[in-house]
């Protein structure tokens, strides 16, 4: 009986093993940053194989950079830009204001967000048909063109 119980427990291991690895390998992060004229941009990218299945970026932006001079006057300049995310499904928008920068989040979920919303999404760049997805290949390949560089 306690050969059984010893056989039984290394398959359990066994399986809970194999199924913490194929959990790791079906969703992958990728994280990638620039600097450029004042901006700051995080990317974090989650994906199932290929295919992004979310999107984060993070976009610290000093007021000297963006030509204002006040949390006011950035509040006004990017009001409309904000509005524009509020109601799209997949999407979370929020911009935070310091006392010399403003810090831009944006999330995308692609398992919600329609290929057609993602089209109208300010600042955003595709290329293709998103109705299939978001390749992450060619996000890659896109960001380095950027100048992004993949972080750990």
């Amino acid at each position: 009986m306690n050969t059984l119980k010893k056989g039984t427990m290394a398959l359990f291991v066994l399986v809970v093993a194999v199924m913490l690895v194929a959990c790791g390998v079906m969703a992958d992060t990728k994280t990638y940053e620039r600097s450029q004229n004042g901006v700051e941009s995080k990317l974090v990218y989650t994906c199932k194989g290929n295919k992004v299945t979310k999107q984060t970026a993070e976009n610290t932006m000093l007021y000297a950079a963006l030509g204002v001079s006040s949390k006011e006057d950035a509040e006004k300049m990017f009001k409309e830009r904000i509005d524009r995310f509020q109601n799209i499904d997949g999407v979370t928008a929020k911009i935070e204001y310091k006392d010399d920068k403003a810090i831009e989040t944006l999330e995308i979920d692609y398992t919600k967000i329609s290929s057609e919303d993602i089209k109208g999404i300010p600042g955003m760049t595709t290329s293709g048909d998103t109705s299939k997805g978001v390749s992450m290949k060619a996000s890659v390949k896109l960001l380095k063109s950027q100048g992004y560089k993949e972080t750990k």
